[in-house]
């Protein structure tokens, strides 16, 4: 299991879901903040979820009181409207776009801001794998995407509030330095001891933290791995951790999607499906809808949440954000909840039937997607940019 050494102890933390439960959150954190509010994220809809956070920052930038920034995507968040863009800028709200597609003659196709996060005076926020999108609620004719995040409040917030204060002033300081713990508070009321760590990956400026959580955890993992895999695909080395823990008696489960928003991807991964029945790992297809989030809970006392899938994209190239959290009840928490879902929702596949909806030529299929993201993989971190 991993150290505690880094873990901050007073916080207290919920999980959050799919469906009206997130939106709402992000609408309480937004009107309860009293000083500064950061969004980041990769995309950012001018749908009906969007247009309600565009009224909630609206409200709470009215008192003239409250620093706003929402810093989003490029290429995530390019068909965000730009009449909504500038009624943000008309109230006071500081808006930018992280990474443009192309520029300076050159594209930056690598690197993007792929965290999702809201954070609102250092004292309350929410990271997972939700962007402010219809996708996560439930509309007609079409189930919400799986995801989750998880809402903290505590010690680990205001470490968040430094990490979007660094990201919006292009800091490329690896310390906090004064300038950005200006007005921060200390809040003076006790919490739980749950311990929650913020960690990132940003491959490119030297930030690997989350990938290297994966790899610890799931090395030293004991009894059970549970991963939800929004775009799960796994490089070698990582699958090598995977098949040792497997080897150990470590009891592994895979949350799919049985179809996914990304087809290539989906063929991508049914390639390794025939590795991970060799490897005794079980592979659950999510069947309601696309499964976009991002878990990692391991032997019932750690889960990490947040935006980070296990593949060579968010490894190498994107910036990422999760929060890790070495609790028992927490974990009991998620455990009960994706017990659930892998009981109601899911279909297991196994060998037999594998072989039966996959022939030679699905086979095919998938080899050829499997070598098109690989190279895409590459050309992601060639063409990644170390600058905004």
């Amino acid at each position: 299991m991993t150290s505690t050494e880094h873990f901050s102890k007073r916080n207290l933390v919920e999980l959050v879901d799919s469906g009206e439960e997130f939106i709402r959150k992000q609408e309480a954190i937004i009107l309860g903040a009293v000083r500064e509010i950061h969004i980041q994220t990769y995309i950012f809809e001018s749908d009906e979820t969007g247009l309600r956070i565009v009224k909630a920052l609206k409200e709470a930038a009215k008192s003239g009181e409250i620093k706003i920034y929402v810093l989003v995507d490029a290429y995530g968040s390019q068909n965000f409207n730009n009449l909504l863009r500038k009624e943000l800028i008309d109230a006071g709200i500081h808006f930018r776009r992280f990474g443009k597609f192309y520029s300076s003659g050159s594209f930056h196709i690598g690197r993007r801001l792929h965290q999702k996060i809201i954070v609102a005076d250092g004292e309350l926020a929410m990271v997972g794998g939700f962007n402010i999108s219809n996708k996560y609620t439930n509309q007609p004719g079409s189930p919400a995407w799986l995801d989750f995040a998880v809402q903290v409040k505590g010690d680990v917030a205001r470490r968040l509030l430094l990490i979007c204060r660094k990201r919006w002033m292009k800091t490329s300081f690896r310390s906090f330095p004064k300038k950005l713990r200006e007005g921060i508070v200390t809040s003076q009321n006790p919490s739980p001891e749950v311990r929650v760590k913020a960690s990132q990956n940003d491959y490119i400026n030297r930030k690997n933290e989350i990938a290297l959580t994966y790899r610890k955890v799931i090395g030293s993992s004991k009894k059970s791995i549970t991963i939800v895999g929004g775009y799960f695909l796994p490089g070698g080395r990582m699958r090598r951790i995977l098949a040792q823990a497997s080897e150990r008696g470590v009891d592994i489960r895979i949350l799919v999607s049985d179809a996914s928003d990304v087809k290539l991807v989906q063929l991508a991964r049914r390639y390794l499906y025939s590795w991970l029945l060799r490897h005794h790992i079980r592979i659950y297809e999510y069947l309601p809808s696309n499964v976009h989030g991002k878990v990692l809970l391991c032997d019932d006392e750690f889960v990490s949440i947040g935006s980070y899938d296990l593949n060579n994209l968010s490894t190498y190239s994107n910036i990422e954000l999760n929060l890790d959290i070495n609790d028992a009840d927490f974990s009991g928490i998620v455990n009960q909840k994706l017990n659930v879902i892998f009981e109601k929702d899911c279909r297991l596949l196994t060998e037999e039937s594998f072989r039966k909806r996959f022939g030679i030529f699905d086979k095919l299929l998938s080899w050829i997607g499997y070598q098109l993201v690989k190279t895409f993989f590459v050309l992601s971190l060639l063409f990644a940019k170390k600058s905004e």
